[in-house]
């Protein structure tokens, strides 16, 4: 009994195994079968930055496109900018993830020491200490392309990305449209050399809405041409192959504001005999005072000024602007402007201005008969007119979600994080969980 009870339980149990060996074949064979998973597919990320679109421009017109992410993406009204609001702080810090401190582009204009005032014509060598999105995935083996962003190229390394176009002066920048078409042909490339990380920067409603205001007829003709592309972008990644799935991120850079008196500080640097460069416009300008020149003279000079801008020493900044650092970048004073002024410094006028007593003549703050702004940025960041657009689509994206606010620094490690890479290194932002369709692990580390 017992010997036959032994061969019985042995019987029983190379049928299940038998069983089991079979339930595993058919499961493999359903596998190979199968089309691949989404979980499997190869993931590209196009990452889109349309020039200083706020959100109240999207309100203004149609957006189809927009609307369909609204649907099926997830998107916010507020993408909240760095200080200062600017273009390039916010071009850099977008795609790296870092704050002005790290990267070092503190102004559309400023003077190094080192290196003199920032050229129109500034290339990546000018950021200090971060990578961009591009730089950190071509470092773990994921060939990206990088398009009419400013930091693409380096003039002592060249490309910063397996595809990038040469580095011109922004108004020789190949159109909007040129961009489209290359970025599409990027996408349906079939060769495994093709972009996984597609950078595209557009121009978008920027200059219309600066001239004419934010919901002026120039400014929403450029936001329709704005959602047009996104629509293009969106129909070539729906159109992917199986074993290819696509994520669509678009970003702005700055909202906007209506703004209306100019602060003249060639004139009133000329008025209170003050020996110093400045730098910068909109929100905010730097001096960097001549040797011998008093900061306290200087700061109780412009004390009577107090109504449209305050003034900051290097290092003693208020929390709101204290991530800008204390690099010498910075000169030795800060003027952060109050809207709806907006300030004009030595490289904003033309050079007739001179010609005619912009400097010693004119008001020190005036109202423009002509050629002055409709609206501008540069502000304190926590002003939500210089808030952006913001919105995500496609794989990994969470779908008919809105999310109350990005921080603009967060983008980067977002980016990334779809790509299942790790972030540059160093990186200040962390990756905006509310816009990811589910929780996922983060990549193992780099070695």
């Amino acid at each position: 009994m017992a010997e036959a009870g032994v061969n019985g339980h042995c019987d029983e149990r190379k049928g299940d195994v038998m069983a089991d060996r079979f339930v595993w074949a058919l499961a493999l064979l359903a596998l190979l079968c199968a089309p691949l998973s989404a979980a499997a597919a190869e993931r590209t990320v196009v990452l889109v930055m349309f020039d200083g679109f706020a959100p109240a421009m999207a309100d203004a017109t149609k957006t189809p496109s927009l609307d369909t992410i609204k649907k099926e993406g997830v998107w916010s009204r507020h993408l909240v900018p760095v200080y200062p609001s600017l273009s390039l702080p916010n071009h850099t810090s977008f795609v790296t993830g870092c704050w002005p401190e790290r990267h070092g582009i503190v102004q559309n204009g400023f003077i190094d020491p080192k290196l003199g005032k920032l050229p129109e014509t500034a290339d990546a060598d000018w950021v200090t200490g971060c990578e961009s999105v591009w730089q950190a995935a071509e470092r773990q083996g994921v060939p990206s392309a990088a398009l009419n962003f400013w930091n693409r190229v380096s003039k002592t390394k060249g490309k910063l990305a397996s595809i990038a176009n040469e580095y011109k002066p922004w108004a020789e920048l190949p159109s909007d449209e040129a961009v489209l078409t290359e970025a599409l042909g990027l996408l349906k490339r079939s060769d495994a050399k093709r972009p996984r990380l597609i950078a595209l920067y557009f121009r978008g409603p920027d200059h219309g809405a600066h001239v004419n205001g934010v919901t002026s007829p120039q400014a929403l003709a450029e936001v329709r041409n704005a959602d047009r592309i996104v629509g293009k972008l969106m129909g070539v990644l729906k159109a992917l192959p199986a074993d290819r799935e696509g994520t669509l991120i678009v970003g702005t850079d700055h909202g906007m504001m209506k703004v209306d008196q100019v602060i003249n500080l060639p004139r009133i640097i000329t008025r209170h005999s003050i020996r110093a460069r400045d730098a910068g416009d909109g929100g905010s300008a730097y001096l960097y005072l001549d040797p011998g020149e008093s900061v306290e003279r200087v700061e109780e000079a412009l004390s009577g000024y107090s109504h449209a801008f305050t003034v900051h020493r290097t290092g003693r900044y208020p929390a709101p602007y204290a991530r800008l650092g204390t690099s010498k970048r910075l000169g030795d004073l800060m003027l952060v402007v109050k809207p709806p002024y907006y300030l004009a410094g030595t490289d904003s006028f033309p050079s007739y201005a001179y010609w005619l007593g912009m400097s010693w003549l004119w008001s020190d703050i005036f109202t423009p008969d002509f050629g002055g702004l409709a609206v501008s940025h540069g502000y304190d960041s926590s002003i939500e007119a210089m808030h952006g657009i913001f919105y995500a689509w496609g794989a990994g994206a969470a779908k008919g979600k809105e999310v109350t606010r990005i921080e603009n620094i967060d983008v980067h490690p977002t980016v990334m994080h779809l790509l299942g890479l790790q972030p540059g290194n160093p990186v200040d932002g962390k990756v905006a969980a509310d816009v990811l369709a589910a929780p996922e692990p983060l990549p193992t580390p780099a070695r």
